[in-house]
């Protein structure tokens, strides 16, 4: 074996040692759950930790949803109680029914990818017959949080405007992190083209 060979597989040898190092440090410097690093996030937020408080919530069409969280800080009456009960009821039949719809098309692509012969057409004939039934239901039941909305008193809607605006100044602040980190207007058509291999 060469002298060169050698140094080279040393060289590589060295490099592989060094970074096992550095890897085996890191791993060992890892938070433990308790200390709350990203695996105590993870494990808080298993199982819809984020949006399970958005499906009891309240949803303004237009607005966007207010967590239950955020319901309870509002003090609905129990007329508005009783008007937010429906709206969800019919949120959820909505689901419920568009889910088992959703089930009938995957049930038709299946049929038609066993048997060799897709058709396109029926499987959009079928998603048009869904969105066609669905339309009127979800219009009644969009209807039922407009309903809620409009049997808050001022000081509710104040505080929902209040809410609404926090959360949008929050948007707007990670959108800004988000570009100081990445880049305003950076994408695969303005990115820098990749260096050119370093030669042996």
């Amino acid at each position: 074996m060469s002298r060169f060979a050698i140094r080279s597989n040393l060289a590589a040898l060295a490099f592989v040692a060094a970074t096992g190092g550095l890897v085996a440090g890191t791993v060992m410097a890892a938070p433990t759950p308790a200390d709350g690093g990203p695996t105590a996030m993870h494990e808080r937020h298993h199982h819809g930790g984020f949006h399970k408080g958005m499906r009891d919530g309240l949803f303004i069409p237009g607005l966007g949803p207010v967590s239950k969280a955020q319901v309870a800080e509002l003090k609905l009456d129990d007329k508005q109680q009783a008007l937010f009960k429906t709206a969800q009821d019919g949120q959820r039949s909505l689901h419920e029914a568009m889910r088992a719809s959703g089930g009938k098309r995957h049930d038709l692509l299946k049929t038609q990818l066993d048997s060799g012969k897709l058709d396109p057409r029926a499987l959009i004939e079928q998603s048009e017959k869904s969105r066609d039934a669905f339309g009127t239901q979800a219009k009644q039941v969009r209807d039922q949080w407009l309903a809620v909305w409009d049997s808050l008193n001022d000081t509710q809607r104040g505080q929902v405007t209040k809410m609404l605006k926090d959360r949008e100044a929050k948007k707007q602040e990670r959108m800004a992190k988000m570009e100081a980190r990445h880049g305003k207007g950076r994408g695969p058509a303005n990115a820098a083209p990749p260096a050119a291999p370093a030669a042996n």
